[in-house]
């Protein structure tokens, strides 16, 4: 089965909660499987890893539609780092649906790296 960014996308916001869950790349890994693509599951800051076995490429600049961000670990409650897929029309889901790329107010502070993964 060939990669359906938009099948991905609509179950990303179809399965999103009102707050996180604490599972997010969780949450990705099932939606990128309901796009057509077989990914392992891993925490966050290694879901690259996860991505890149199913065909995902490191990208740069302005996201689009089934783009995968990963976001570097903070220190304390987020050590596990956060992945999120964007719908294209502005708004990043993971297991829940975000207000903004920062999936919350330290790592709006803090801003830690964040990499772009795109399957073509």
């Amino acid at each position: 089965m060939s990669w359906n960014k938009h099948e991905a996308v609509s179950y990303a916001r179809s399965h999103s909660h009102h707050k996180s869950t604490g599972y997010c790349a969780r949450a990705v890994a099932a939606a990128i499987r309901a796009g057509g693509l077989k990914i392992d599951g891993a925490d966050a800051k290694n879901f690259w890893r996860s991505l890149e076995k199913a065909g995902f490429s490191k990208v740069y600049g302005t996201p689009i539609e089934g783009d995968v961000a990963v976001i570097d670990a903070l220190p304390g409650a987020h050590q596990n780092g956060h992945a999120c897929i964007y719908d294209g029309s502005g708004t990043w889901y993971s297991d829940f649906k975000q207000n903004s790329l920062y999936p919350g107010p330290t790592y709006r502070k803090i801003q830690p790296k964040i990499t772009l993964y795109r399957h073509y």
